[in-house]
């Protein structure tokens, strides 16, 4: 009875040490994702700044240059066409971000629900003939 014993705690702690792997493994996982997604995230935010930064300085431009009036109200028309091109921009960019978040939770999901499987199916795997018996 000693020796089934010690079969099956030795059989718990192999199926701890295979989850703690596991889960070890899908926390890897998780940083690299986040860490992709922080860094798109960025260079999003950078490009949208360096480009909001040139609109910035023409629309200056036009101010110090004055030249004609239809002139600067030219270069008004077509600043406020990049602005509210830009801000069609950023709508998508949210709506597009909020997708890959969404996927991004819904992989974790999936490799949650594939971690409990692989782990049940562990535990069956290494389940003692005494207590399979017990259970018939």
């Amino acid at each position: 009875m000693k020796s089934q014993e010690k079969f099956f705690f030795d059989q718990i702690e192999n199926i701890q040490k295979a989850m703690e792997e596991k889960e070890a493994e899908f926390d890897e996982l998780l940083q690299v994702e986040s860490a992709k997604f922080e860094k798109l995230l960025q260079e999003e935010r950078a490009e949208y700044e360096k480009l909001l930064q040139e609109e910035r300085a023409k629309a200056r431009q036009c101010d110090v240059d004055s030249g004609t009036i239809e002139n600067c109200r030219l270069r008004k028309e077509q600043a406020q066409r990049f602005i509210d091109c830009h801000v069609k921009d950023v709508e998508d960019f949210k709506a597009e971000r909020d997708e890959l978040i969404k996927a991004h939770e819904k992989k974790k999901a999936e490799l949650e629900k594939e971690l409990d499987a692989a782990l049940t199916a562990l535990m069956e795997k290494h389940k003692p003939d005494t207590f399979q018996a017990s259970n018939k």
